[in-house]
């Protein structure tokens, strides 16, 4: 079902983790899109005054040196793809959020991968604000990769919570496609209690893949509201399906 995904790249492992999984879930024949965002923010950022020539050959340097790492990144990033044949290598200014809520768009994805670097509430700042910003914003859905504890990562033992809702239908169903496509199993979990995301992860414990619907009604509200929870405190990778009705 994702015929079109669009992967981060940062030149961490857990990016290259992310290119990964996406190369791994990435329907046959289907296009397969790294993103390097280069954001100038802080490379551009001088004052006028009697240095400001000085500041400025300066911020042109560390935009060079920026997209320098963008495209070392992207490169290793490539190396790293198996089975994909239809690849793009892209390298945007402009901070990575947004750089992938847009690129999603313009290339019709139908999934946004990113990696998990661990990081707590302190931490978000980095990837974590990205992947949140992603949960909210992206037109498609998101997939969090986390590193398996051994060997080389498939979606073999899947959980996905369940709650009635066009929203979890949706991601039942993606459950229900990657276990067919990769021989493994899907393990519905009733979301009925008040505190869902805790009931997820737990769940999750000895899984490859947590899955979780975005948007819809009634229960799908709350797995919405906890998403970006489930997201960072999974032991495993996360997947969050958009309904694509909405």
């Amino acid at each position: 079902m994702f015929e079109r995904i669009v992967c981060g790249v940062d030149g961490s492992e857990a990016s290259l983790e992310a290119v990964r999984q996406a190369d791994v879930v990435l329907a046959d024949g289907g296009r397969l899109v790294l993103v390097a965002a280069v954001d100038l923010t802080d490379a551009i950022h001088f004052q006028i005054a009697p240095t400001a020539l000085r500041a400025a050959r300066r911020a042109l340097e560390k935009a060079d040196e920026l997209d320098r790492q963008a495209h070392e990144a992207l490169e290793r990033a490539r190396a790293e793809v198996v089975h994909a044949t239809d690849v793009a290598t892209v390298a945007v200014a402009g901070g990575p959020a947004r750089c992938l809520v847009e690129t999603a768009a313009s290339e019709g994805a139908r999934l946004v991968a990113v990696g998990s670097h661990g990081l707590g509430r302190v931490e978000e700042a980095v990837l974590g604000s990205v992947a949140t910003h992603l949960l909210h914003r992206a037109p498609c859905s998101v997939h969090i990769a986390r590193a398996p504890a051994d060997g080389p990562w498939s979606p073999r033992t899947i959980v996905v919570g369940v709650d009635g809702s066009p929203a979890a239908e949706a991601a039942l169903a993606a459950a229900q496609s990657l276990a067919e496509r990769f021989g493994g199993t899907v393990q519905p979990l009733s979301i009925e209690q008040r505190r869902p995301a805790p009931a997820l992860v737990d769940a999750a414990a000895d899984a490859d893949l947590l899955v979780v619907g975005r948007r819809g009604t009634h229960l799908a509200r709350l797995l919405g509201s906890v998403s970006g929870r489930v997201a960072h405190a999974a032991p495993c990778s996360v997947l969050v399906v958009r309904d694509e009705r909405d």
